[in-house]
């Protein structure tokens, strides 16, 4: 297991490298530049071209690229273009709210969708089933901005049981029982996506794996039925599911951005909007990297508990 360890994250060095030159070129082709977009009437042609020139930007792209890289490599993410802060500082005060948003998020998914999709598999063709199938296919379709918007009305605006957005109330000290009233509207928004698809995949591994010989033979033991499809059933049924949950990292990230944005949650999402708009490119290949090495390590630990779940999985 070590040895396949070591080789992934040797893999994931080439990986990380080619991400790098993707994002990178990719950003500095979006139209426009972080110099234009805070110019004022009074400010001339000259003053713009000098203001380039100090930021680096009037070097060729690959010059930029090498000169990026070689600072990553001494940990050295730059500066910001658009408040001129060390971009390691910007990107480390919002990674804690992101990372409580997403797991959260993933807890109340999974907390749902895997008892459900173990009914729904069990209960084949009926009323629960074909409940559990509607929502699912519900929580799946609607786009974020909508399901985010549509809560606020709901809850913010028309009950007025839940704040609009932020983490903490406006002139208050905070605390938890604050930050879990912010927290419910944008954990749910992020959850309903990654339930609904987790009640497909679980109803359809439980399905393939209920109708299996060793399950007709732990019932002819006089096994409950319970112990049946807990212990015997579902555990066979989770290298599938483990690989789902290793793909909705990426499905969060790209989550996170539309919901922080839709309910100001002061994280990463919200800051990479920000960012785009700016053209601040330091700060989104901050967080471009720090994403790909999230996909990355979910990739791997993915992999890890796929021999946790079935002993027969050897990497040796």
């Amino acid at each position: 297991m070590f040895q396949y360890i070591v080789r992934r994250l040797l893999i994931a060095i080439p990986v990380l490298f080619g991400v790098t030159v993707f994002s990178f070129f990719i950003v500095n082709l979006a139209p426009g530049n972080p110099v234009e977009m805070f110019v004022n009437p009074d400010t001339t042609q000259a003053d713009i071209e000098l203001k380039k020139e100090a930021l680096g930007l009037n070097d060729p792209i690959y010059v930029q690229y090498v000169r990026w890289l070689g600072n990553l490599v001494q940990g050295d993410f730059g500066y910001s273009f658009s408040t001129y802060e060390p971009v390691l500082n910007m990107v480390s005060s919002r990674i804690g709210p992101t990372l409580l948003l997403m797991g959260t998020a993933l807890f109340v998914a999974y907390l749902i969708a895997i008892p459900i999709g173990v009914l729904s598999a069990t209960k084949q063709y009926s009323w629960l089933d074909y409940l559990s199938t509607s929502v699912s296919f519900l929580g799946i379709s609607i786009p974020h901005f909508f399901l985010g918007l549509g809560f606020i009305y709901i809850f913010a605006v028309q009950m007025h049981s839940l704040p609009t957005g932020g983490m903490n109330t406006l002139g208050s000290e905070g605390g938890f029982s604050d930050t879990f009233k912010h927290l419910i509207m944008p954990a749910m928004v992020l959850a309903a996506g990654i339930a609904g698809r987790m009640v497909r995949y679980v109803r359809s591994s439980m399905l393939d794996i209920l109708g299996q010989d060793y399950l007709r033979t732990a019932r002819s033991k006089g096994l409950r039925e319970f112990f049946v499809i807990n212990k015997h059933g579902f555990r066979n049924a989770l290298i599938p599911i483990i690989t789902v949950i290793g793909i909705d990292v990426s499905v969060l990230i790209g989550g996170a951005v539309v919901t922080e944005q839709i309910f100001q949650w002061p994280g990463l999402g919200q800051l990479t909007i920000q960012s785009i708009g700016s053209r601040d490119y330091p700060t989104l290949m901050a967080i471009n990297f720090l994403a790909a090495i999230a996909v990355l390590s979910s990739n791997l630990l993915a992999d890890i508990f796929y021999s946790v779940a079935d002993p027969r999985i050897k990497y040796d």
